[in-house]
């Protein structure tokens, strides 16, 4: 790789082509975007999830009944269930006569949408289970001692048979993984999708219903609740933003070659590629306040104002529909925008008048359609203005309160250099590999990202530095309100901040190379970036690899995965 880049920036037409100024996108510019996000896109939507999973579910009430008789009387070893959007525990008999059972066990659901698998060896013609609580079944299946499918006889309950929990065999999966489970955060976020494809009211309230109603799309087009589906938005958002470091490149350093810089380091960004990845709303947070700082940026350089500031506005007020921690993006758009007034003496009345419009009225236009469009809130029924702020005030409270320890919980000053990673899923495959993804950011981005940050200042007061303004105001408007919020954090709510970090990664590297006339510096950083991103590729994909090598990798005492 270093030879090759070293290669082309050595190349003169290329080096041309590469430092040359760019005002606006060109053909040129469009043919290298659309290279690196087809790269990508080809490897993020490798083992995104899985297609087809149970469609059909049967509902059981508290303590209600479901007996499987076998065609045989057989040795049970193994039993798979796909749990729906209800989960309980569910007790599990044995029987030879369909008279007298016999407890055999507990099988406690992982998630909702998620296959489980369980290890109760007996001997039986009946299975009785028993539904602790209300739950959802997709399906159920058992396996005997020579991991054969067992043949079911007949399913009943209350004396009536049922075929629910039986008509879609062909569908179990051979290994359980996060391919056709949910994990982590997907019971609540993934649930919701499947409440906006049935029309029923919302699992998941405490946060603005935007993010899941994008989440929701291909779940409702494909008339199918299954991984691929409620993960494809996200990750369709994560290959945006890597266009969006493009344009962010263009607009703060003039020069394609560090616009190719941007997007590729977002490429190789490990906590970009994890959260993106998820059935969770985080990617349209993240790619809607990058837009709004992105026409803001346009708004202070290009100076049209109307367009680029509605644009801005439109974002934002986005983003607040997403998650609350849109607010932060908007601290950052407000700063930028009267630091722009004061330096550039604008009008006013003008000033005053377009931030009400576009950063008030229009977002709080956008937050209170969203909720009349689908009202079906699971805490408040939001069809009138009243019942939205009583919603508000609910999702205020919950927040707020929010004080429960977690294990993988963090302080927001240790955020910088990934101290804790969020582990969100692990599955042993043997007693000697397994699969494991873990939030962790590309170290190599954000250390340096720490120099970067640092650097900025010393910019600002040598050079009076427009992009270094921008970019000292936005890092530090994302993460340090974070000093004041008493609620459990954890790494991902810094994820917001690292496309800015990386900018300011750009930046520095600019000015070095720039400084020191050395073009073998970007390749050989590159090289760095790139194979930490190859290496810790097991620990952010879920792919099975062997537990040594997963462990050789914890280079801090915290990093658990």
């Amino acid at each position: 790789f270093i030879i090759g880049v070293w290669v082309i920036f050595k190349n003169k037409k290329i080096n041309k082509i590469l430092n040359s100024k760019v005002s606006k996108l060109s053909k040129i510019d469009y043919i290298i975007i659309g290279i690196i996000i087809l790269l990508y896109s080809i490897l993020s939507f490798i083992n995104l999830g899985s297609f087809n999973n149970p469609q059909t579910f049967y509902k059981l009430n508290d303590n209600q009944e479901v007996v499987f008789e076998f065609a045989n009387e057989t040795d049970v070893i193994r039993i798979k269930t796909f749990c729906g959007e209800q989960r309980s525990e569910n007790y599990l008999y044995y029987s030879y006569d369909n008279k007298e059972y016999n407890f055999l066990g507990i099988i406690t659901p992982k998630g909702e949408f998620a296959w489980n698998d369980d290890r109760y060896p007996t001997k039986a013609k009946y299975i009785k289970l028993v539904a602790k609580n209300k739950s959802s079944i997709g399906e159920i299946s058992f396996y005997d001692n020579y991991k054969k499918q067992i043949k079911i006889k007949s399913v009943s309950t209350n004396n009536k048979n049922i075929k629910e929990l039986t008509d879609e065999q062909n569908l179990i999966p051979e290994q359980i993984s996060y391919l056709n489970s949910s994990y982590f955060d997907e019971i609540y976020f993934a649930r919701t999708a499947y409440n906006y494809l049935n029309n029923e009211e919302t699992y998941e309230w405490t946060h603005p219903p935007l993010g899941k109603m994008i989440q929701a799309i291909p779940v409702i087009l494909f008339n199918k609740m299954a991984p691929f589906y409620y993960r494809l938005m996200g990750n369709i958002a994560g290959i945006i933003m890597i266009f969006i470091m493009y344009l962010l490149g263009i607009e703060l350093f003039k020069k394609r070659k560090w616009a190719i810089v941007s997007s590729l380091l977002m490429f190789f960004e490990t906590s970009h590629f994890v959260q993106t990845r998820m059935g969770t709303v985080d990617s349209f947070l993240i790619l809607f306040i990058m837009l709004a700082i992105y026409f803001m940026i346009r708004h202070i350089t290009k100076k049209e104002t109307k367009y680029n500031l509605f644009l801005s506005g439109l974002f934002f007020g986005l983003s607040m529909c997403v998650k609350w921690t849109g607010a932060l993006g908007g601290l950052a758009l407000a700063i930028i925008y009267f630091y722009d007034f004061i330096k550039n003496k604008r009008n006013i009345k003008k000033t005053l008048s377009y931030g009400t419009i576009y950063f008030v009225i229009i977002p709080l236009i956008i937050y209170t359609s969203i909720y009349f469009i689908y009202p079906k809130n699971r805490v408040a029924y939001t069809d009138s203005y009243k019942a939205i702020i009583d919603q508000t005030e609910m999702m205020y409270n919950y927040h707020s309160k929010l004080t429960d320890d977690h294990f993988f919980s963090s302080d927001w000053y240790t955020w910088p250099i990934s101290y804790k990673p969020v582990w969100y899923y692990e599955q042993e495959y043997s007693y000697v590999t397994k699969g494991t993804i873990t939030a962790i950011g590309n170290i190599a981005i954000w250390w340096l990202g720490i120099i970067a940050v640092l650097y900025l200042p010393y910019r600002i007061i040598k050079k009076k530095e427009l992009e270094s303004i921008i970019l000292l105001i936005t890092v530090l408007s994302l993460w340090l309100p974070y000093i004041f919020i008493g609620r459990v954090m954890f790494l991902y709510h810094y994820f917001p901040v690292v496309p800015f970090i990386t900018l300011a990664v750009v930046k520095l590297l600019k000015d070095i190379e720039e400084k020191t006339k050395k073009t073998f510096i970007v390749p050989i950083y590159l090289t760095i970036v790139i194979g930490f991103f190859i290496i810790y590729y097991p620990v952010i994909s879920g792919i099975p690899v062997s537990k040594h090598y997963i462990d050789s990798l914890k280079l801090l005492e915290s990093w658990y995965f």
